[in-house]
């Protein structure tokens, strides 16, 4: 090999393939511990099962980073490889924001049939891999994914605890029916009461560490297996000549052993590389904007190989534009991190407060994008929340460890006593100045 292809290319083409592989080999991980268990329970569900959250996340109940409590979460992990999976979403009130986000295989965002595109009367999906080749009948909305691996990111509008036992009623009127068992609209499908769980599984190692403790027979070789129904895109085919050459392909099985000693330590250093790409472009992950750091393009990577790869790592299931946006505050308009030791005001002019189509929220998280517990249990502001406007129509929100006092208490944020956090402003359904980059968030000032 060492003869054909010199040791630069082969770490070169690894570290390309690492970083190409990188959202498939994650996801598949992913879905592994999150289906490893025989029935929905714990914040799991088996694969083609909907896992229902069913009330906020608060500091003492948040075992997922980055939860917001704006929605409550209703998610799956599906395989599309032997038939499509028939989504029911029943019909809402005329207000109620809900999505259901296909993430596929390679964390992009094929379609997101929501309240946005499909208003209120509810609807009825196929969602359809790759590997189908009939027809989708009649009064089925196809959703065509591209790989057989996707997930559901399926969110509905919660206005508080009161709000539980409708949106709850929602939730158990959305349904996963393979289309075999699909008949009508009308029909209750009941999933297994048990399903078998996978050996060998790891759920209790994070995902991310799992991922970079694969050596490099592990990552390709479940590369090679997963590309079989998870297929490599039109634009990937040079990349995909190239792999070729180091074996790695659809079905293949990987063996580093096979090579000469000089191509295995280039494939290992290419490994290496690309594990050091992801660490180092998660300050790259969207252009800052007065501190905050804001991406207007998931959910359609393209080529653009590393970047997927770091969003992958670091944030996998963004929404694409229309549905979302959701700046993260990271440093003080000073460019310095945000510290709980401070006080900082975040002010938006009348024309500056997110022009949203649904609704806007400011959700403050430690280091790690865990809430924050506080002497008041609020963990978010927003256009929900009775906010305080001055008299000139703009907002003025206080993010400090203590209260601002009576008159601003409505727009209180609470920070930690201590350490460094952040902050998430989420758009939901932003308007086309905020897609287009003309609007862009306020600096946080530190209050002197």
């Amino acid at each position: 090999m060492a003869g054909i292809i010199s040791p630069a290319d082969v770490k070169s083409i690894a570290q390309d393939g690492f970083l190409f592989g990188l959202p498939p080999v994650y996801i598949a991980l992913q879905a592994d511990v999150m289906t490893n268990v025989a029935k929905p329970e714990g914040g799991r569900a088996p694969f083609n099962q909907f896992d229902h959250h069913r009330e906020f996340p608060d500091a003492k109940n948040n075992k997922i980073v980055g939860m917001n409590v704006d929605t409550l979460y209703s998610l799956a992990n599906l395989d599309l490889t032997a038939e499509p999976m028939v989504l029911v979403v029943p019909p809402m009130d005329g207000t109620r924001w809900w999505i259901m986000q296909v993430i596929d295989a390679w964390n992009d965002v094929p379609a997101a049939p929501g309240s946005r595109t499909h208003g209120d009367k509810g609807a009825v999906f196929a969602l359809v891999g790759p590997n189908f080749k009939g027809e989708v009948p009649a009064g089925l909305e196809a959703v065509r994914c591209d790989s057989s691996l996707c997930a559901l990111g399926g969110r509905t509008y919660t206005a508080g605890p009161a709000d539980y036992p409708t949106v709850h009623k929602i939730q158990d009127g959305y349904q996963l029916i393979p289309l075999s068992q699909w008949k009508s609209k009308d029909t209750r499908y009941t999933p297994p009461a048990s399903v078998a769980v996978k050996p060998g599984v790891d759920a209790r190692t994070p995902v991310p560490a799992q991922v970079f403790k694969m050596s490099a027979d592990q990552f390709f070789g479940r590369l090679c297996e997963l590309l079989v129904n998870n297929p490599a895109r039109q634009a990937d085919a040079p990349l995909i000549a190239r792999l070729a050459t180091l074996g790695i392909k659809p079905g293949a099985t990987f063996k580093v052993d096979g090579f000469d000693a000089e191509t295995r330590k280039a494939i290992e250093e290419g490994v290496t590389a690309g594990q050091a790409a992801i660490r180092d472009g998660e300050s790259k992950m969207g252009e800052m904007v007065n501190g905050w750091q804001v991406a207007r393009d998931l959910g359609r990577y393209g080529t653009k190989y590393a970047y997927r790869a770091t969003w992958t790592f670091f944030g996998v299931g963004g929404n694409v534009v229309e549905d979302a946006l959701y700046p993260l505050g990271l440093v003080d308009a000073d460019g310095k991190k945000f510290d709980g030791a401070n006080k900082y005001v975040l002010r938006f002019a009348k024309d500056e407060i997110p022009p949203v189509d649904a609704f806007w929220s400011l959700t403050l998280y430690d280091k790690d994008s865990y809430l924050v517990d506080n002497a008041i249990n609020r963990y978010a502001l927003g256009d929900r929340s009775h906010c305080a406007l001055g008299a000139d129509g703009s907002l003025t929100l206080y993010v400090q460890s203590e209260s601002p006092g009576t008159d601003e208490e409505s727009n209180w944020l609470p920070s930690p006593k201590t350490g460094t956090f952040k902050l998430a402003l989420r758009l939901y359904v932003p308007k086309k100045q905020v897609a287009d980059g003309i609007w862009k968030p306020p600096a946080v000032q530190r209050a002197r």
